[in-house]
Formats: structure tokens, C-alpha cells, sequence
């Protein structure tokens, strides 16, 4: 039998049944198939004989976005700066200056920090990967299989989980 995954043919064994599959995925009785690229559609697929996994560990990873978190941040950091600097540069002029220097000191430290937190929480964002499941499936002496699903504590991840579980109780 066979399974046409994105033209991509995967050859069943003889008495090999497909049990749960997924774009990156496929579970049968006998093996368990992973993208080569974890969480997304590849060419290449890496399997492993049930009888050779450990059992699999779920965890969750990824950082839920602050975009507009750290952009409002930024904004606000760089007008509090650009109300300080701009009378400077072109009038010569501290607008602060009249102000006694504590209460100065903490405007430029406000002003920084708040651009500073803007800086961090915009880069994070899209630095970062997103939410997501993965379920990594130790296989001693060679390379562990990883599944990526989108979000924290996926449902899919889950079924997955039990669904293998219960076929390495079989063979």
C-alpha cells in the first residue's frame, strides 16, 4: 500500500496499517514517520521501527507575540527622547533644563528604559518562534524524531501521543 503525502510516495510494509497522520506526520502499527523539518511539509521523512522509541515527551515552547506591546513602547520611548533632544539639536534649547536635576535624571531614565523595553519586545516577537507543541521521540543510538504542532498544549500533539502509545502496547 502507499501514502501520497505533498508528491511524495511512503511505501507501507506488508500488514502495516496507517493509524493517525498529519501533514508532518504519519503513525502507523509498525513505524513512526516525522518531517526532516519539524513543524513543516519536507521532501524528506525520517521514520523509525515502534520497537526502537522511548516513550515521547510533550513540552510546550515559543513566545506569544508583544508586538504591539513593544511598538507602543517604542513609540513612546522615542517621543520622550525626541521631546528632549529635538529643542536641543535645533534651538540650543533644554526643555528639561528648568526642572531640578532629579526629576531630569529620571525622565532620561525613563525615556531609555521605555525605549530599551520597546527594542526588546519587538525583536523578541519576531525572533522568537510562536506557540507550539513540540513531541520529541527518543530513539537510542540514533537521531531522536521531533513533531511540531501549532499552539500551547495541542490537541493534536495529544491524540498523537495517546494514538502512538497505544500501538507500541501492540506490537
Amino acid at each position: 500500500m502507499k501514502i501520497e503525502k505533498q508528491n511524495i510516495t511512503i511505501n507501507l510494509l506488508d500488514a502495516e496499517e496507517t493509524i493517525h497522520e498529519g501533514d508532518t506526520f504519519i503513525l502507523t502499527n509498525h513505524r513512526l514517520m516525522v518531517s526532516s523539518k519539524p513543524g513543516r511539509i519536507s521532501n524528506v521523512w525520517e521514520e523509525v521501527q515502534l520497537e526502537e522509541c522511548l516513550d515521547p515527551k510533550l513540552k510546550n515552547a515559543g513566545k506569544s507575540s508583544r508586538k504591539w506591546l513593544g511598538s507602543r513602547l517604542l513609540v513612546v520611548g522615542f517621543a520622550m527622547i525626541s521631546l528632549q533632544m529635538i529643542p536641543y539639536f535645533f534651538f540650543g534649547v533644554n526643555v528639561l533644563g528648568k526642572l531640578p536635576d532629579l526629576i531630569e535624571s529620571f525622565y532620561f531614565l525613563a525615556s531609555m528604559l521605555t525605549a530599551t523595553g520597546g527594542i526588546y519586545l519587538t525583536l523578541g516577537s519576531y525572533l522568537n518562534r510562536p506557540p507550539h507543541t513540540s513531541v520529541l521521540f527518543g530513539v537510542p543510538g540514533s537521531k531522536d524524531l521531533l513533531a511540531i504542532f501549532p499552539g500551547w498544549d495541542s490537541e493534536e500533539a495529544s491524540e498523537l501521543v495517546s494514538k502512538y502509545r497505544r500501538a507500541k502496547r501492540n506490537v
